[in-house]
């Protein structure tokens, strides 16, 4: 533990004894979480932000939309509107947020909101939208509402079990929290992670008897450009524009793919303006090969409109990703997901 963050430990134990209050007054129903009468899905973790909810989000409403009609429901984390906003295709991230908007833009035929009352917003997509399951990013910690299966994700690098809590460290709440879960993802895995590395990361999380545990890494698909069909060509030169948590995994997947790459990140959820794009433009002037702009899914839903009104003479381009099973878990995890949400009205 660093200096700064041993000054900051008795804040954490402050912080601890705070939420161990809230979560022993839902445990104990005296306050009680509302419930509903449709599957819903919780995807969270136990840290602030970066283990890889939203690919893991699309993956399950990807998963379940032709069993049931299936919405994801957000707090819409960076927007300027506030209340219960339904995603369009006129809707921007200043609407909706970043990560909503790429999961609209991405996933067809499901239905994306975001709402800070997560009760208001269920109530609205099953009256409104009629919708029959929904998959709440980013809701573990949200008690006021019961979820029907809850899923915590953690990182390989950054695991819950090697964190402290807040401010001292990145958790949200203890790591006792983890008991409420279903299902525990270990996320961002390197592809060859061994079974003794894994049998090594089930005896640090220790998981319930009714816990399973599953294993994903990040996968990376074809480029897209942004405007028009420009094919992505392994021997560009390669600027890595990003606001992400941590852009070196990305940096690295095109450095084994392309020539060269240089680097602009910005912190994550970073609000791009014009002033942003002139930057991006003075960086590859300066170049002097040709060079072609990179970023992520999250990260094109508010670049893009600006590069159109700039008319850039560069090709910028979206890197986007999927999750992968590791240890051939896939066909499990699909089974459970699939049959929770199939058979939750007899189960109920």
């Amino acid at each position: 533990m660093s200096k700064f963050r041993k000054l900051l430990f008795p804040l954490s134990v402050v912080y601890d004894g705070v939420t161990r209050i809230k979560n022993s007054l839902y445990n104990k129903n005296i306050i009680s979480s509302k419930k509903f009468n449709i599957p819903l899905i919780i995807i969270g973790n136990l840290s602030v932000g970066g283990t890889g909810k939203t690919p893991h989000t699309e993956y399950i409403s990807n998963l379940i939309k032709s069993i049931r009609k299936t919405a994801v429901l957000s707090r819409g984390y960076g927007r300027k509107t506030s209340g219960y906003v339904l995603a369009d295709p006129t809707s921007k991230p200043n609407d909706i947020g970043d990560e909503p908007l790429q999961i609209f833009k991405r996933i067809t035929n499901i239905t994306v909101a975001v709402c800070e009352d997560r009760a208001t917003g269920i109530k609205r997509l099953i009256s409104e939208q009629n919708v029959a399951t929904i998959v709440l990013d980013d809701a573990f910690q949200h008690r006021k509402i019961k979820g029907s299966l809850q899923i915590l994700i953690t990182t390989f690098n950054k695991p819950f079990y090697d964190d402290l809590l807040l401010p001292a460290g990145n958790l949200r709440e203890s790591i006792s929290n983890k008991s409420r879960a279903d299902i525990i993802i270990v996320s961002k895995c390197p592809g060859n992670l061994t079974r003794i590395e894994k049998d090594e990361i089930l005896q640090k999380i220790r998981p319930l008897p009714h816990q399973r545990v599953f294993f994903t890494a990040i996968k990376y698909n074809t480029p897209i450009s942004f405007h028009g069909t420009d094919p992505w060509m392994k021997s560009s030169n390669v600027l890595l524009v990003s606001g992400i948590v941590n852009p070196i995994p990305l940096q690295q997947h095109l450095q084994e793919q392309t020539k060269m790459v240089a680097t602009l990140s910005f912190k994550d959820h970073h609000k791009y303006t014009v002033k942003d794009i002139e930057h991006i433009h003075q960086i590859l002037n300066k170049k002097t090969n040709n060079y072609v702009v990179a970023t992520t899914s999250k990260d094109r839903v508010k670049l893009e409109e600006l590069t159109s009104q700039s008319n850039s003479k560069f090709t910028f381009f979206e890197i986007p990703i999927t999750i992968g099973f590791l240890f051939n878990q896939e066909k499990e995890f699909n089974t459970i997901i699939s049959t929770h949400v199939r058979t939750y009205k007899t189960s109920s």
